[in-house]
Formats: structure tokens, C-alpha cells, sequence
């Protein structure tokens, strides 16, 4: 009986690595909660900016698959009302991949 089997001693380093995993991953998500908030936080305040910057600088807006008038407007920011006056030839039921669309009145009107 002197020889000692393999899992005599590999079951208890099992239960030890398991522990440590367990303990980094709770300990992780009980810290992460913080600072997830804040990268969280900070990643929509920069998405929200860019979004702002954009669509003030941007007159036209290409039509992409999937699109309607008010996909659109979440998107530029511009309301779906000012859609519809900005583009009076344009049917917003059949709406086409590539199409141009205004965003803002031309200011040639003077």
C-alpha cells in the first residue's frame, strides 16, 4: 500500500485552483461594478459628443439598407418633420440604398 495514487494529490490542488479562480472572479465583479459605471458613463458621454459634432457639420445623409425616416432622425438628430420639409420629393415608404437626403435648408436663401 505504499504506492500513492495521482489523484490523492491532484483532487486537492484542483479544489485549491478552483477556489482562487472563484475568489479572482467575485472579486472582480463585486470592483468592477465602480469603475464599469464609469467607463460605461464616460464611453456614452464621448458617443453623444461625437454624434453631436457630426451632425452639425453634415448637410446630406446617405441612405443605407434597413433606413426609414426615423432611424434616420435618431441618427443625425434631426427630427422626422424636418425630414419630411428638407425633402418633399422623396417618399419616406420607399426609401433607397445610396439616396441623398437633406439634413439642413440651404442657406442660399437670402
Amino acid at each position: 500500500m505504499s504506492t500513492s495514487r495521482p489523484s490523492r494529490i491532484l483532487a486537492p490542488l484542483a479544489l485549491i485552483v478552483c477556489v482562487i479562480a472563484v475568489g479572482i472572479v467575485f472579486s472582480n465583479t463585486m470592483g468592477g461594478d465602480d469603475g464599469g459605471a464609469d467607463k460605461a458613463s464616460t464611453s456614452q458621454t464621448s458617443t453623444a459628443k461625437k454624434k453631436s459634432s457630426s451632425s452639425k457639420k453634415r448637410k446630406t445623409y446617405v441612405v443605407k439598407s434597413g433606413d426609414s425616416f426615423s432611424v434616420i432622425s435618431e441618427k443625425t438628430g434631426v427630427p422626422v418633420e424636418d425630414l419630411v420639409q428638407l425633402n418633399p420629393g422623396v417618399d419616406p415608404q420607399s426609401l433607397r440604398t445610396g439616396q441623398k437626403l437633406k439634413l439642413v435648408a440651404s442657406s442660399s436663401s437670402s
